[in-house]
């Protein structure tokens, strides 16, 4: 059984702001770890549709994931499955003390990796997290100083 995964940044943006570049699959791609980042089934960030994940770092993997709650601009739960694992993904957004916006994400597993070792499963969505978050920093940044300037 794999650990659980957690990871949070801070912001420089408002919650509604935040939650809306989370959904932005587009920071992403083109950076050589995602091949793909695509939605495959329903109304894109609505409760059942599905998204479908190609990673070709650190480990080659195709996620099928399921929008399985979202409250905005607050939450969004998924399930992800890949490697013979499902993951339950759970990414909160709320005001930081100092300002701007702590977005936080978990991930709780279940199963055994089929493909690779648990352990590096572990690395892998250590990686793929603290990418996913790094980037929606990095997007936030982005659209605040262009707004401020």
């Amino acid at each position: 059984m794999l650990p659980r995964v957690e990871y949070s940044v801070t912001v420089p943006v408002r919650v509604d702001a935040a939650f809306q570049a989370f959904q932005d699959l587009e920071r992403l791609l083109h950076r050589g770890i995602y091949d793909e980042a695509a939605w495959i089934e329903g109304v894109p960030w609505q409760v059942g549709s599905r998204l479908r994940y190609v990673i070709a770092q650190p480990v080659r993997a195709t996620v099928s994931a399921v929008v399985t709650s979202i409250s905005p601009p607050r939450a969004i739960s998924l399930l992800n499955h890949a490697l013979g694992v499902t993951a339950e993904q759970n990414v909160s957004f709320g005001p930081d003390l100092k300002g701007g916006t702590r977005v936080r994400m978990t991930m709780d597993f279940v199963g055994k990796p089929s493909e690779l070792s648990e352990n590096a499963v572990h690395e892998a969505v250590i990686f793929i997290v603290k990418d996913a978050l790094d980037t929606l920093a990095v997007l936030c940044r982005r659209r605040a100083s262009s707004a401020s300037g």
